[in-house]
């Protein structure tokens, strides 16, 4: 008989069980002697943001699991060979996963030092050429065209733009008028809405804040920094995340194939077929 996988996880949960506070429970369901609190929900949710009617879901999942649960040990199927090995292959895997974690996943593996990101990047440039135009945009955006006017004569006037981001959000009076703002942001075609942002993004005179774009979100004040075109090679800021990710793979392959060495070394390990090397990469897909 065919275990499903999810009965297979649920029964090697309930076998490993949980420890339970010695502190008073608030209980929310009972099947037989078996009781869900509000504390279990808690640690194994984030209740930050649980609302009612997650939990009423929660509780209700619970208590099919817990039926069927007790079913299947009325039918003897937490005795079947098939569903020991198979939890014998889970247990086996989830000790393996535990293991990578703590040493080629952990979370030293993602840092990299500002001068290994840019010798990346100039030694890979022509691999990052964009695919698509990209902006470098701050932007306002405001309640009221009088409010965006004001702000784009104060900036025309000679006050740095975010100098005059900080006086209008600081101004009991003005910053009721500005919804929200974004300093120095990367944007392509397909990021930047409302549409009519990118229109003027790739028109309008580099530097200078444009003119108060209406939208039904409200008037949008921009500037736009820098405009790259497709084909060009970007700034190290645009593609810095992407060459971070990069890193913390060959990072992390590295350390595997290291670890594999190191065990082959202190293990008898014989092949009785013909076979290639393992691909490590593939555990990083």
């Amino acid at each position: 008989m065919r275990i499903p996988i999810s009965l297979a996880v649920l029964a090697l949960l309930l076998l490993i069980g949980c420890r339970r506070s010695s502190a008073p429970q608030t209980p929310l369901a009972q099947v037989d002697n078996e009781t869900l609190t509000l504390e279990d929900v808690r640690s194994r949710l984030d209740t930050t943001s649980l609302t009612q009617a997650q939990l009423q879901e929660y509780v209700q999942r619970w208590i099919m699991n817990e039926l069927l649960y007790r079913e299947a040990i009325r039918r003897g199927v937490n005795n079947s060979e098939t569903l020991r090995n198979r939890l014998a292959d889970i247990q086996r895997q989830m000790t393996i996963n535990a293991l990578l974690d703590e040493l080629v996943y952990r979370a030293e593996s993602v840092q990299a030092t500002p001068q290994e990101i840019s010798t990346y990047f100039d030694a890979h440039k022509a691999e990052f050429n964009l695919p698509t135009d990209v902006a470098l945009v701050s932007f306002a955006l405001f309640r009221n065209r009088e409010a965006a006017t004001l702000f784009r004569t104060t900036v025309l006037r000679g006050t740095p733009w975010a100098d005059a981001i900080r006086q209008t959000a600081t101004d009991p009076e003005k910053k009721t008028a500005l919804v929200t703002y974004v300093d120095s942001v990367y944007f392509t075609q397909a990021t930047f809405l409302p549409v009519e942002l990118w229109r003027v993004a790739t028109t309008f005179q580099r530097g200078e804040p444009s003119f108060p774009i209406r939208t039904e979100d409200g008037f949008y004040c921009l500037v736009v920094w820098k405009l790259l075109r497709q084909g060009q090679t970007p700034d190290l800021a645009y593609v810095e995340r992407e060459i971070r990710s990069r890193l913390a793979i060959e990072r992390r392959r590295t350390t595997l194939d290291s670890l594999m060495e190191n065990l082959r070394s202190r293990h008898i390990v014989q092949v009785f077929m013909a076979t290639g090397v393992p691909d490590t990469a593939r555990i990083f897909e």
